[in-house]
Parts: structure tokens; sequence; C-alpha cells
């Protein structure tokens, strides 16, 4: 079954022009043929030679995180600033709701890979979910921005209930569409290829969200300008319902992208041998597994901590409820083993976890990725408030974040050569030790020194351009090298630990936001009147804005040393995987 959504020629084009300035010579080099998807219908627009891709789907893959990205950006450079200056939580309280709703994402993200890789449609496994969760995720995405006439307490608990629902959307959706990159090609530079135009698509996302956002709230929320200290100044009237329409507009057309994404691309990869997999038996190996119950038990408990600061107040009630949960599956293990001692069928489930802790690669991505975005958020976080009380001036905070966008763009599509010239790991290491040493160098300017401001931020911007190109193809390599190993493919598992790896960061990041907000005395506005910062507030948005992302970067290109796949490797893996599927039954 297909269906068939035709793209817009401009965005085709424009997007084309873009990735081909690079990638001219991936696409045309050799003559394409059909393809044959797996239910035996013929895909005339889908056509590849030995796993190259046409510029059509790529593009139609790209669209797909310009669509989460309309979520997500708006999640990284404003959420925190809805919550406590528009929603009105307290910074700590917004801070700790980060953390403590990833929670649920210990066991909901695993979850979402086990089951996209047990899917099996006429569609594949991963491309349905663009369809079924489109709407879902759009309607938490609206309802997270939308301010309801409640008191505090209420307030706090609908922010809590939104934001957990937005994120297991967001789950449903990016997972498998992460996933989905791992099996559209065989190869390891067309999928680079294709991660290029992947984030290419996604910075125009964030572009219309940086440039977009603020003039659409106070398009929605209304404006007038009032006089303060003698200075015209424009202010929004009703900024909760500014940021309510503004979300919904995106949320409509992420609708529309992720079907268009839909509707371009195909599954090619299947795996070599289809093992076919036992609800009974998986079931019994989560309630058993030891191994399984401390990675959760302890990694709820560490973020427990980390919400609530490692308060000495908190310590031993965490402690003793991490006593209390290991006692419980204690008993959990012990019905469960009795229950299901008849049960003599293997867990594919069980082999995709050990599989996964044994894959070097994928652990040491899955650090870099926790550390490099959590140095992230907190900047990003942190510009708004940056331009708005140290600079004076949040009007500046758009262009600060599209001249970075565009610069980034440009650094992306160099991705390939470089990539060529110095291998992934070595590229890696370079560009975060880069951007990680021009972060920390904001924290020698001055309130008006905007033009070097901006300077650092094409630079630093320019040079991390690469960076999630490099990291999402890398994770696709990760999930070859465990087949390769094992002869065993769980594309959706990797790629759902690698959301949670991201989402995690994310999570840090933003919590250390709202956190170092209060810890540096931020003062919120009082009713809708912004508040005098003291100096001690002024130096930490300076900080927050170069030296605690700085070393977060440092440390994940440190992380980045231990990665064991060089390209050499890359080509063997490649060439070995691609002479089983020629001698190995496939199953679609």
């Amino acid at each position: 079954m297909s269906i068939t959504v035709p793209l817009s020629t401009a965005t085709l084009q424009l997007l084309a022009a873009l990735c081909q300035i690079s990638l001219h010579s991936t696409d045309r080099s050799t003559a394409e043929v059909p393809y044959s998807e797996p239910n035996g219908a013929t895909a005339a627009a889908k056509t590849v030679s030995n796993g190259q891709l046409s510029v059509g789907e790529k593009v139609g893959y790209g669209l797909g995180d310009t669509a989460s990205n309309l979520y997500w950006k708006t999640f990284e450079f404003f959420l925190v600033y809805f919550y406590t200056d528009v929603f009105g939580l307290t910074a700590k309280s917004a801070g700790t709701l980060m953390l403590v709703t990833r929670i649920w994402d210990a066991i909901n993200d695993p979850f979402v890979g086990y089951l996209s890789d047990r899917t099996r449609t006429t569609w594949g496994r991963f491309r349905p979910y663009l369809v079924w969760m489109a709407l879902p995720f759009a309607i938490t995405g609206t309802l997270t921005f939308f301010t309801p006439d409640l008191g505090p307490t209420g307030k706090l608990i609908y922010a809590y209930v939104t934001y957990t629902l937005v994120m297991m959307m967001y789950t449903a959706i990016n997972i498998p569409y992460g996933a989905l990159m791992g099996v559209i090609t065989s190869s390891s530079i067309e999928r680079t290829s294709v991660s290029t135009y992947r984030f290419i698509a996604a910075f125009c996302g964030g572009i219309v969200v940086q440039y977009c956002t603020l003039g659409m709230v106070r398009y929605f929320g209304g404006s007038e300008t009032i006089l303060v200290d003698g200075v015209e100044k424009e202010i929004v009237i009703n900024e909760q319902m500014g940021f309510f329409w503004t979300m919904l507009v995106f949320s409509v057309a992420a609708v529309i992208l992720f079907l268009i994404t839909f509707a371009t691309t195909t599954e090619r990869v299947q795996p070599a041998t289809d093992v076919k997999s036992t609800f009974r038996a998986d079931l019994k190996f989560v309630l058993t597994n030891n191994l399984l119950h401390q990675l959760m038990l302890g990694g709820i408990a560490f973020l427990a901590c980390l919400a609530t600061a490692f308060s000495a107040s908190t310590l031993i009630p965490i402690l003793a409820s991490y006593v209390t949960l290991n006692l419980l599956m204690l008993g959990v293990r012990k019905y469960a083993i009795h229950r299901f001692a008849d049960s003599t069928e293997a867990s594919t489930f069980e082999s995709d976890f050990i599989d996964l802790l044994h894959n070097r690669p994928w652990m040491v991505l899955f650090g870099f990725g926790l550390l490099q975005l959590s140095g992230l958020f907190v900047r990003g976080g942190a510009i708004l408030y940056y331009f708005k009380y140290y600079c004076g001036d949040a009007g500046l905070a758009p262009n600060f974040w599209v001249i970075g966008s565009f610069a980034a763009i440009a650094g992306m599509l160099l991705t390939k050569p470089l990539t060529r010239i110095f291998g992934k790991k070595a590229l890696m290491i370079g560009l975060n030790a880069g951007v990680g040493i021009l972060c920390g160098c904001f924290i020698f300017l001055k309130p008006d020194q905007v033009n070097a401001m901006l300077a650092l931020q094409v630079a630093g911007s320019f040079i991390g351009g690469p960076i999630p190109v490099l990291l999402w193809a890398m994770y696709a390599d990760t999930a070859d090298y465990s087949e390769w190993r094992t002869h065993r493919r769980a594309t959706g598992l990797v790629f759902a630990a690698a959301t949670f790896s991201q989402k995690m960061g994310c999570a840090v990041g933003a919590a250390m936001t709202g956190f170092a907000l209060d810890f540096y005395s931020y003062s919120q506005p009082i009713d809708g009147v912004d508040q005098l910062q003291s100096d001690t507030t002024l130096n930490g948005l300076c900080m927050m804005m170069s030296v605690i992302p700085a070393g977060f970067l440092l440390a994940a290109a440190a992380c980045m040393l231990f990665y064991n796949i060089s390209h050499s490797l890359e080509q063997q893996i490649e060439a070995d995987l691609q002479a089983r599927k020629a001698t190995e039954p496939t199953v679609a």
C-alpha cells in the first residue's frame, strides 16, 4: 500500500540546491533503477542503485526533522522562559519538572524501540508511526503551551501532565523516524548524505522557530507600546494566548510535514533472518532480569537526586525509596520465576538488550549525546534571559539565533568532505572542542559588545554544524556494528536508547537552566512587569552562556576518544553485511 503526496517544487529545489553543494557527486554518480518494495509494489519514484537514494527521498526524509524541530527548538529556547515568565512556575519548579518527567522515559523509550522493531505492516516497521502519531503529537504539543485558569498547585500538575505526554508523543514518533534512516539504505556514505539533508531541513525548522516565535506571540497576543524610564518599549498584552496560538500553528505544519516524509520514503534494509519474538518470553525477561532492574532503579534514583539538587534533606528518602523498590522487585522476580517456570523460549528483547550493553561505540555515543546536549540546552535556555537582562534588549535574541542557524547550515554542507579527510571520530572530537572554546569566550564580553557576540555565534555555529549530522549517522553505524558482531539487528532499540540519551541531555540542561536561575537569585516578572536583576544574576547569566556549557562540550569531546569504529572498519562492516544479505534469506 502506498500513499502519494506531492512535494512543493520550490521546497525540493531549495533543499536540493543546498545539499548538492557538497553531495552532487553522490546523487548523480550512478544510473538509478526502480526499487521493488518488500510487499512487491514498485515505487517508481523511489529509485536506488548500490544503496544510492534519490534527492527527492532525501529531502522528503529531512522534512520529518523540520517537523520535529518545530517542537524541539521551541522547547529548547522558549519552554523554560514560558514556564517562568508566562505560565507562572518558579525557576526551581521548572527545573525539577524537566528532570522528574524523564523518569517515565526510562520505561517509555525502550518500549517504543522494542515495539517499533517488532512492528510488521505493508508500509514497513517505522514509517507507519509517522502517520499514527502525528496528530497526538500536535495535540499534546499545543496543550503544553496552554495556560489554564488554575491555582499554583493546579498549574504545576497541569505542566507535569502535559510535558510528560508531549515527551511520550515525541518518543513515539521520533524513535521510529530516527530508526528509519538506518533502513532506507545500507550504505554508510549515503546515510551520512541523508543525515546532511535531514539536519539542513531540521535547521530550517529551527530558523522558523527562532525568527518567527516572538513575532507570532506578539501578533496573537496583541502588543502595545509603553514608556519605561523615558524609553518606548513594546510589550505583549497577552503572552499566554500568544504562545498557545503560535504552538498551534507550528503543530499543524508539523502534521503535514510528517505525512510528506511518510509518503516519500521506503524501507529497504530488512533483517537477514526474522527471529520471532514471543511476548511471554520477553515479559519473563523484563520481570526477572536483575541487571535491567538495577539500571532502571539506579537511573531513577540518580534523576531524583538531580531533581532535588542533591539536597541533604532528600537524599535519605531517595535512598529509602531505592531500597524499598529493590525489595519489591525481589518479590516480583521470585513470583515471575515461579510463574514462568515452564517457559523455555528465548527472549529476543533480552538478546537486544545484552547486545546494546556490549555495543561499545553505542555506549560512547550515549555518553557523548548526554554531555553535549546538556551543555547546549543550558546555553540555549539562557539566551533569551541573557539578551533581555544582561544586554537589555530581548529583540537581539532572534537575530542571534537565526545568524547562528545559517552559519550551522553552511558548516553542515562541509560534513561529507571533512569526513573523508579526517574521519568521523577525529572530526567529532575537533569540532566539539572548537565549539566549547568559542563558547567559553563569551565570559569576556561586555553587554555592549553585540558584534563580538554575533561573531562568536557565527564561528561556533559554523564549526558545530556537522556535529548532529555525524552523530546520527554514527548511531546508524552502531546498529550495523551490532548486526555485524551478533547477526541480529535491533535498529529501533538502538535509536530508542539514543533518543533517550538525547532527551536526558536536554532534560539535564533545561533543569540546570532552572536551577542556575534560582541559584543566581533570578527575579521573575510580577504581574507582567520585569524586575531589575542583581549583579549576581547578571554574572550568573554570563556563566550560563559561557563557562558552564563549555565544560560540558569539552567533556563530550573527551568522551569521543573511546569510540572504536574507524573508517576502515565501517567499510569492512558494510561489505560483510552485504555479503550476508546475498547468501541469507530476507524476510519482510
